[in-house]
């Protein structure tokens, strides 16, 4: 099981725990993390505390692989900005060390017993439910982290989060800032809308030549076709192979036979164990001679479940009496594999040397499967070998299309050769949107100079761990300037719908202007639809137009009600703002009192620790070198 999760831990644990230490890196950067070397040049000195180049390197080298594992299979180093990324994460070093020094000083402390606890209740760290140490350790030290610095880093993460907290927690509101809050928050508005519609208009106004000369040698920029090429490929889809490939009953049972040759000598064992660990603060020495003393235990009469509780420093097994469950052949690492499968039920191993510390190993119990017969492995059997043999084709196939058109004019020999079609696609552009041609690697190769001027085809790209492909430019269209002829209706429509769009906008202005000097509301030649009640994010009302409409000074009486007008996609928006209605706050019950001053307060905390933090960095001593 060890070395199955070392091996996993590659994978999906590998990227929860970037994420994990990214997450810290974003807020305060990796000096609680890693640790420095005297001699070591520095990038900054904090309030006279170093910040070692090496641990901003490393800083760096986590922060772009986390923003290339978010990118995906599009991902391209060269999309990143080296620079600005080395000044995001020395700032967000900067101000983890500032956070860390102001907490110490404040003396805050957490004790190791409590951290223990946090590790622990870690999800990704867990099997079937429970704390697995092995899981842990191989997570951990796939990043060059061993028990001691990932208990720092999370120690120094908890320090720094208690004065946030405190702040945060502390905020508080007055009973009328609690009124005026929730009286602005649910207030509601009744008010009149007249429109005037841009299309209304369209046949009141017309364009004349002159203009669209004149708008067009005004505007030539927008006026230009994107630079873009015809483009001819050949795909190369591994998942396609599997239909070309077969698998004979012979092989079948030949595969069969020895699954069950395998299958026939293993067996699951559930096991137990005592682990001493070797780390920064426990030498190999040091652990040998422990290890010695609870084997001596045991030998004398002592409880193997007890003595685990007490002594292990497995942290997830050590709760269970170091019981780690039934596992088969390869679960774990050789040493402790092999010591395991040489004890008979209930024996006890002499101490075994790993690369995690000393172990103890109890055999509790061994337990065998019945073995499957063919018909009913022979799916899975002829599914596995498709694959590897589609795998294996795939990885032949890709090194000859690199090789063959590498040293090819065009596409048509290695066509020919493999036996894959040329496809084409006409006027890909930067613009494009398509799964294939939207990918930055096949953007730069296609617009590269080898591709585009030298006229070669692009050396093997592979998209994705399935599909690769080889692209040539079939013909280039440089970005040039659109005619006039060809552009001239666009400028027509665009024109008019901007002269119809001017023309509501007067007649709208014209109409505030008559209700103003009539001290009157509303007018009688113009239709208006009259709104009650409208909370201000009412999701049936343009965004722009509530903005408005809750910008608007209260109105002072029946005859008195404010106006104003606003462009909206091209319509003139005429308001009249008819009554604001403002929600009694002793409706609100307990419940909801408490929910909204948690939520409001939170906020304000969250900003007061925000000037707090501002105010600690302005009176840092910080020297970037």
């Amino acid at each position: 099981m060890l070395q199955d999760i070392r091996d996993n831990a590659q994978g999906t644990v590998a990227k929860v725990i970037v994420g994990l230490i990214v997450l810290t890196f974003a807020l305060f950067g990796v000096d609680s993390i890693l640790g420095g070397f005297g001699g070591e040049p520095e990038v900054a000195v904090v309030n006279g505390t170093d910040i070692k180049e090496s641990e901003f390197l490393r800083a760096v080298d986590i922060k772009k692989r986390q923003i290339l594992n978010q990118m995906g299979q599009n991902a391209d180093p060269a999309l990143i900005d080296d620079q600005l990324l080395k000044r995001s994460v020395l700032e967000g070093m900067i101000d983890q060390e500032i956070l860390l020094q102001d907490a110490v000083e404040q003396g805050i402390y957490i004790s190791d017993q409590s951290i223990d606890g946090l590790i622990t209740g870690i999800n990704q760290f867990h099997v079937d439910g429970k704390f697995d140490n092995d899981m842990f350790l191989a997570s951990i030290r796939n990043f060059g982290m061993t028990t001691k610095s990932f208990k720092d880093s999370i120690k120094k993460e908890v320090l720094i989060s208690q004065p946030r907290n405190a702040i945060v927690s502390s905020s508080f509101l007055l009973n009328d800032e609690f009124s005026r809050i929730v009286e602005i928050d649910r207030q509601t508005r009744s008010y009149s809308l007249a429109k005037f519609e841009q299309s209304t208009y369209l046949d009141a106004v017309s364009v004349t030549e002159t203009e669209i000369q004149q708008y067009y040698e005004d505007n030539t920029d927008k006026f230009r076709t994107l630079e873009s090429v015809d483009v001819e490929y050949i795909e190369l889809d591994k998942n396609s192979l599997l239909n070309s490939v077969s698998v004979d009953e012979e092989t079948l049972k030949s595969l069969y036979e020895d699954e069950v040759a395998d299958f026939v000598s293993a067996e699951e064992r559930n096991a137990s164990h005592i682990l001493i660990e070797i780390n920064d603060d426990v030498t190999e020495e040091q652990a040998k001679t422990k290890i010695d003393e609870i084997n001596a235990l045991l030998s004398s009469g002592g409880d193997f479940e007890g003595l685990a509780k007490e002594y292990s420093d497995d942290m997830g097994s050590a709760k269970q009496g170091g019981s780690l469950g039934f596992a088969a052949k390869g679960a774990y690492l050789q040493e402790f594999e092999e010591a395991l499968f040489a004890l008979a039920e209930g024996d006890v191993s002499a101490p075994v040397q790993t690369e995690y510390g000393f172990h103890l190993i109890k055999l509790i119990e061994i337990q065998t499967q019945p073995t499957p017969g063919f018909d009913e492995m022979k799916y899975s059997l002829e599914a596995d070998a498709k694959i590897e043999k589609a795998e294996a084709l795939y990885v032949e196939l890709a090194q000859k299309l690199a090789d063959v058109s590498y040293a090819s004019a065009d596409l048509l020999e290695p066509s020919e050769e493999l036996g894959l079609k040329i496809f084409a696609q006409e006027n890909v552009s930067a613009s494009t949107q398509s799964e294939l041609f939207s990918n930055q690697k096949i953007q730069a190769a296609l617009f590269s100079q080898d591709v585009l001027k030298d006229g070669n085809n692009s050396e093997l790209i592979e998209i994705s761990a399935e599909k690769s492909v080889v692209v040539r430019v079939a013909k280039h269209h440089p970005a040039a300037q659109k005619d006039l002829d060809i552009v001239r209706d666009e400028i027509n429509s665009f024109l008019l719908a901007q002269k119809a769009s001017e023309k509501a906008r007067g007649l709208g202005e014209a109409l505030i202007a008559e209700l103003k000097q009539a001290n009157t509301t509303q007018v009688s030649s113009v239709t208006w639809e009259d709104f009650t009640d409208i909370k201000r994010n009412d999701a049936s009302q343009e965004a722009v137009l509530l903005k408005t409409v809750f910008s608007m000074p209260k109105p002072q009486g029946a005859d008195d009600k404010p106006v104003a007008g606003l462009v909206v996609d091209g319509d003139y928006f005429l308001i009249q703002l008819d009554a604001i209605n403002v929600s009694s706050v002793s409706d609100i019950k307990d419940e909801e009192r408490k929910a909204i001053v948690r939520v409001i307060g939170g906020g304000l905390g969250n900003a007061e620790y925000q000037l707090y933090q501002g105010s600690l960095k302005t009176s840092a001593n910080i020297e970037k070198i």
